[in-house]
């Protein structure tokens, strides 16, 4: 039986988690797992839907990915920082493109 590290077990339960939510958030329209999102915002419910859901599965399937590649092979411990510096990249272009919506943009 193959054992599992604990670098591997963290980043397949995160992934796990983030898919999930990422899902509920898309697809069940879930905006209350949103931090700090509130409902008498100015975005419609449908684009924080689609930018924060894609976004949140994004990372996950990321995630996904990173943790199946750590759990069969020994990474060089800077794809952990490269990995998490991504994240945030990622979660920056979804914020700046929640806050430049506008009704002219749909």
């Amino acid at each position: 039986m193959m054992e599992l590290s604990a670098d591997a077990l963290e980043w397949l339960a995160v992934d796990g988690l983030l898919i999930v939510a990422g899902g509920l958030i898309k697809f069940r329209g879930w905006t209350g797992l949103i931090a700090g999102y509130d409902e008498t915002s100015t975005v419609p419910d449908d684009v924080v839907q689609d930018a924060v859901g894609n976004t949140v599965l994004r990372v996950g399937i990321a995630a996904l990915v990173f943790g199946i590649l750590v759990s069969v092979m020994p990474l060089p411990s800077y794809l952990g920082i490269l990995a998490g510096a991504v994240i945030v990249l990622d979660v920056l272009r979804m914020v700046c493109r929640v806050n430049v919506w506008s009704p002219q943009a749909t």
